[in-house]
């Protein structure tokens, strides 16, 4: 019986770890069309300090979601894009944000895109309304393994 108590508590650590995250996101993609750069704030909430990743660039970031708008229907569908895992083969640099600290970043999706996607992405779907969604691993904190972000819209 204690074993199954302690897998049951294990599952729901898995299944809804991304619940106590205590960080909030602002996304500035005013210019992503034109330059590929957004900038992503990160604002710790909490009470408990976490580490994060120094920069953000294709070596720990992940595409977790895109989906391209169809004029027709007037909705966003979603698209299975493939999905590489990069290793770069160098550990992260990470930062201590402390409760209440806010780190940006500035982003460069286009090259990201290149990498994660295929050479070219960024320009063959430069004429095209897309939304992602992307993640990068929290290390040390806990109930909280990545950050994932809300919709980024590239209009």
């Amino acid at each position: 019986m204690k074993i199954l108590s302690l897998f049951f508590i294990y599952i729901s650590t898995i299944a809804f770890g991304q619940i106590n995250c205590d960080y909030s996101l602002k996304i500035n993609n005013d210019n992503l069309k034109n330059t590929g750069y957004f900038t992503l704030s990160v604002s710790n909430t909490g009470a408990q300090s976490f580490n994060i990743p120094r920069r953000i660039d294709f070596c720990n970031i992940r595409l977790v979601e895109f989906a391209i708008f169809n004029n027709k229907t007037n909705t966003y569908e979603k698209m299975d894009l493939a999905n590489k895992n990069i290793d770069c083969f160098k550990p992260d640099k990470m930062k201590v944000l402390k409760s209440h600290q806010i780190i940006k970043y500035k982003v460069n999706i286009k090259s990201a895109f290149e990498v994660l996607e295929s050479a070219n992405f960024f320009e063959n779907y430069n004429n095209f309304r897309y939304r992602f969604k992307i993640s990068f691993p929290l290390n040390n904190y806990k109930n909280c393994e990545a950050l994932i972000t809300d919709w980024i819209y590239k209009n």
